[in-house]
């Protein structure tokens, strides 16, 4: 199956994987599936975890793969942290 959208409600994934609104519902309260709240109400579920559910074969996030910086940029960020943290204060 062919997932066009980049959010989908849940009773659209309801309808894709044959079960009840409130089952998604519930599923998304248990921390099955990952869904973004917009409101009290209202969730959007993202197209890649809809495949997920439904058992598709899902790339590695491109956050994975190319992490611009990574280890090195987070290793810098700390240096240079502890080294704010150890100045010391002028008085």
């Amino acid at each position: 199956m062919d997932l066009t959208k980049a959010l989908y409600s849940p009773t659209e994934v309801a309808a894709l994987v044959g079960l009840s609104s409130d089952t998604i519902l519930s599923y998304i309260h248990a921390d099955r599936l990952f869904a973004i709240k917009l409101s009290a109400r209202t969730y959007r579920i993202p197209q890649r975890e809809v495949a997920r559910f439904m058992g598709q074969e899902v790339a590695p996030s491109r956050m994975i793969n190319d992490p611009r910086g990574g280890a090195e940029a987070a290793a810098a960020l700390e240096a240079r942290q502890d080294a704010e943290h150890r100045k010391p204060v002028a008085r």
